[in-house]
């Protein structure tokens, strides 16, 4: 980008901006007219024209130049501005027809008129590009920027006509490889999609030869501190950084005024200051409020606003500027966690990106007032912007509801192409810009408590992890970078790839420690087995990290796992998780969630911790859950419209204000066994539950989960209504199940948290009802096979001699386990569906199965029964179902005993 060089600033103090012009309903700064609207908009000294309308767009490169100001566009696609050109991400397991994930150029272009200068500089002000943007303003080259979430600005004066003018840009958004124009700009890695467009607001603003500073890194030119704090007075420093472009030196009245959120004036500073033709210069001021009122979080969000305007000497309004003032201290612990003005808070929140379905990063305010809202309803108190620079407007309700923002540098996984050791200088030059431009555009954001320098950093190589490499030399280099700019908030970064307590170190690269804090990117539960109890151990990992690094604050950046409102599970423990193949049911989430959560929150040390994510989001790397091209993790779909389980979960843990109850697992509309457990969330003691106006009963809710076992549900449709009372008010809520299945029979698919439904109707719950053993999937998903399109082990395996191969895609094995399977009392025939699923020759897998009140089967043998491994067989035996249970009992002689299915019929 062509801006002009800086004059030096303090270390402790940096530059910066936020936003510009009118100050709008969410305006904690200025800022240009809303996307929305296309007409202008004045402010005394300033004033900033809207260009959302009326651009045409062409993908690709044209056969002729489109920067002249003559050339035709009339065949370009009409769009308006926030515009990506990309669409991906659907629900189904196809990727959707109208798909497009072109990275490459593309091209703008607005004709559109200006007012007489009046002696006024213009500058076209971009919210954000995606990834490179070149701009040309009447044939005549203003400049580029590179880097996809920032603000820039670039001098238009000279080539600005009054009438009519032409506006050219070329968008890139290529792939960062070897050799294209994007390889060296953070980040060049990231499970997420880098769309491209003009996908911010765009506008030219005119302001006086002398003006606030509108070239330091898209930054408002001005920066608040908070010197002093008490009950009885503030002091605040406000630093401006001013420029006169005239030809001549002059002398200004900078005028600097604090106001509270009445409007009232409660602190000013005026000041005479010299500007010489041409030249730069910082002017500070400091000012004292009298019995201030703090910004204190979601507790009290209490926001001034600081006024900054330069006059001529006749008074006469050049500039104004406003930002928002919010007075608090931060500070955080490493074993205590963190500190809102000397007040313990604990932090707990999502992550969210960008995106939505639809719109990809095109959003307008409305998108992320919604965003807000879902947040501030689930109870959340802190927001992880993942994992790059968002957009003002979120800043600006961050401000006004009181969230702590963790703000986040665009460097993700890499530091360096893979299988070099050290960052380029020209991707370090990208990722020290992209950090101040962070840093000075919302250094007056009170919400902001912490800079974030990096995602999951580390060097790889095609064989993996390049042990100690330059990550961390890197690292440590951009935490310099964000003290230098801001030494009032604590740096972080997020961790994955770090050996855990009790791990064998295979050298990885340790970044831990090279900024103030750090938050650990944990997906116990997950990634790591795939079980979600495993997920119950959060806790103690976290407790030896913090043994392990005593003196550093440590939080979690990211916990939790998919989940698909379309997918569901009778059992979560009934088989492996596919954590980036299918399915993901959604109720497997919930219970990572429930896990992960009871274990962090008896952590005081950790200084906050934060579910990944808040809404689903786009991924051109997974095929996964019920979706293509969309991470599940969300706890909100990603058009927003359904809240899953988790969210409902989260509410009940983390909201005190109001009783909150929900019935879980209310997308398992359709039930495949007539009986079940109840489950629901609620911030209550306890809750009581009818089914068919029938009472169940009161059940405890410990750890926000209350649970009614084994309810046996009516034929047909079953409406189930619950209540809970907290602080003498009453929560309700109501859900309807179905369940049209067999009266007297039971159908289990083993190992498995899928059922089946076969050709002949018969309907096969997952993977219930057992004790003890370990599911097992025939085809599991292979993650170092795994190139971004769901692929699987190639070819797959399959179990032949039998027309049902679904009944053999799973086993539950063990020396010793059993089934007590619910079905009213009487005779039933039992019948055992197994393989050999591992290449045991006969003899090697021997074991017996009892049935309640039948027969015992001695001497099972899979592979000798069927004729070899991968060959399906059967037993058949009788037994009995006392008090409602049919008992069944695996026992091994040698090797595992093993199922695969389980039929349960009458005997008449």
């Amino acid at each position: 980008m062509n801006l002009r060089p800086k004059s030096p600033h303090r270390r402790h103090f940096p530059r910066f901006f936020c936003w510009l012009l009118v100050l709008t309903a969410l305006g904690a700064v200025a800022r240009p007219a809303s996307a929305e609207a296309s007409h202008t908009h004045t402010a005394p000294g300033r004033v900033a024209q809207n260009l959302s309308d009326g651009w045409r767009f062409h993908l690709g490169q044209p056969e002729a130049d489109p920067r002249a100001a003559g050339f035709d566009d009339r065949r370009w696609q009409r769009v308006s501005v926030p515009h990506n050109w990309n669409r991906i991400g659907n629900y189904d397991e196809t990727r959707r027809s109208d798909a497009d994930t072109t990275r490459g150029i593309g091209w703008y272009r607005l004709r559109f008129t200006a007012p007489p200068a009046d002696g006024r500089r213009a500058y076209l002000q971009f919210d954000a590009a995606s990834i490179i943007a070149d701009v040309w303003l009447n044939g005549e080259k203003l400049g580029r920027h590179e880097g996809a979430f920032s603000r820039f600005r670039l001098d238009a004066t000279d080539a600005l006509r009054e009438g009519d003018n032409v506006l050219a840009v070329r968008v890139d958004n290529s792939a960062p490889d070897p050799g294209s124009a994007t390889a060296n700009i953070v980040p060049i890695s990231g499970d997420f999609f880098m769309y491209g467009g003009l996908y911010r607001p765009v506008s030219l603003i005119r302001v006086g030869q002398a003006h606030v500073e509108l070239q330091d890194y898209g930054s408002a030119g001005v920066y608040e501190r908070v010197l002093a704090l008490d009950d009885r007075s503030a002091r605040v420093a406000v630093r401006t950084e001013l420029r006169n472009d005239a030809k001549r030196d002059g002398v200004f009245r900078l005028v600097t005024t604090i106001r509270d959120a009445s409007g009232r004036a409660v602190a000013s500073d005026r000041q005479d200051v010299s500007l010489a033709a041409g030249a730069a210069r910082s002017v500070s001021a400091e000012l004292s409020i009298a019995d201030p009122r703090r910004w204190d979080g979601r507790r009290d969000p209490y926001l001034y606003r600081t006024t900054v305007e330069l006059r001529d000497p006749s008074g006469a309004l050049l500039d104004r500027v406003e930002q928002p003032l919010g007075l608090r201290t931060i500070r955080v612990d490493a074993d205590k966690g963190f500190f809102l003005n000397d007040r313990h808070v604990e932090l707990h929140g999502v992550t969210r990106h960008q995106d939505r379905l639809d719109k990809g990063w095109a959003l307008s305010r409305n998108d992320h007032a919604e965003d807000m809202r879902l947040i501030e309803e689930l109870g959340a108190n802190t927001i992880r912007l993942s994992h790059y620079n968002q957009a003002q407007p979120f800043y600006d309700l961050a401000d006004r509801h009181g969230m702590i923002l963790w703000a986040e540098l665009g460097l993700v996984n890499l530091t360096a192409p893979k299988g070099e050791k050290d960052m380029p200088p020209a991707m370090m030059a990208s990722a020290r810009r992209q950090l101040k431009e962070l840093i000075r555009q919302n250094y007056n954001h009170p919400s902001v408590g912490f800079w974030s320098i990096g995602n999951e950093v580390t060097n790889w190589s095609s064989k993996g992890l390049t042990p100690k490499g330059g990550a961390r030399a890197a690292m440590e280099a951009l935490d310099r970078v964000a003290k230098a700019e801001d030494a009032t908030r604590p740096t972080t970064l997020a961790v994955c790839c770090e050996p855990l307590p009790g791990e064998i170190d295979k050298g990885q690269e340790r970044t831990s420690g090279s900024a103030d804090t750090v938050g650990y990117n944990l997906y116990l539960g997950w990634y790591s087995t795939g079980h979600v109890e495993d997920a119950a151990r959060l806790g103690d990992v976290m407790g030896g990290l913090h043994a392990e690094h005593p003196g550093l604050p440590i939080g979690v950046g990211e916990y939790g796992g998919g989940g698909a409102v379309t997918q569901h599970t009778d059992n979560v423990r009934g088989g492996k998780l596919e954590s980036i193949s299918r399915p993901q049911p959604e109720e497997a989430e919930a219970a990572i969630h429930e896990l992960s959560w009871k274990a962090l929150e008896p952590l005081d040390f950790l200084w906050g911790s934060y579910v990944w994510q808040m809404f689903d989001s786009t991924s051109d790397l997974r095929q996964e859950g019920d979706s293509s091209d969309i991470n599940t993790k969300g706890l909100v779909t990603f058009d927003r419209k359904t809240k899953k389980d988790a969210y409902y979960f989260y509410q009940a843990a983390w909201r005190t204000d109001a009783p909150i109850l929900h019935l879980a697992e209310r997308h398992y509309v359709d039930r495949a066994y007539r009986t079940v457990d109840v489950r629901a969330y609620s911030n209550a003691a306890r809750a009581e539950l009818t089914l068919n106006d029938r009472a169940i009963g009161s059940a405890r809710c410990a750890d926000h989960v209350c649970v009614w076992p084994k309810v046996r549900l009516a034929m047909g449709v079953n409406r189930l209504r619950a209540s809970a009372e907290r602080d003498g008010r009453i929560a309700t809520d109501a859900i309807a199940w179905t369940y049209d299945g067999p009266e007297r029979a039971l159908h289990v698919r083993a190992g498995t948290l899928t059922g089946v439904r076969l050709a002949n109707g018969t309907r096969y719950g997952s993977d219930n009802y057992f004790d003890g053993g370990t599911g097992h999937t025939l085809n599991p998903f292979k993650r170092e096979l795994y190139a971004g399109d769901g692929s699987n082990t190639n070819p797959p395996k399959k179990v032949v001699g039998t027309e049902t191969p679904e009944l053999y895609a799973s086993w539950r094995a063990a020396q010793r386990f059993g089934y007590d399977l619910p079905v009213p009392d009487g005779e039933y025939r039992v019948v055992i569906h197994l393989f050999e699923p591992e290449g045991l020759k006969p003899g090697e897998r021997v074991f017996s199965v009892t049935a309640s009140g039948g027969e015992t089967r001695r001497g099972i043998d899979p592979a000798r029964l069927a004729g070899g491994t991968l060959r399906a067989a059967t037993i058949r035996m009788t037994g009995a179902a006392r008090n409602g249970v049919l008992r069944l009992d695996f026992a091994a002689d040698r090797g595992e005993a093993l199922v695969s299915a389980i039929d349960v019929l009458p005997r008449d």
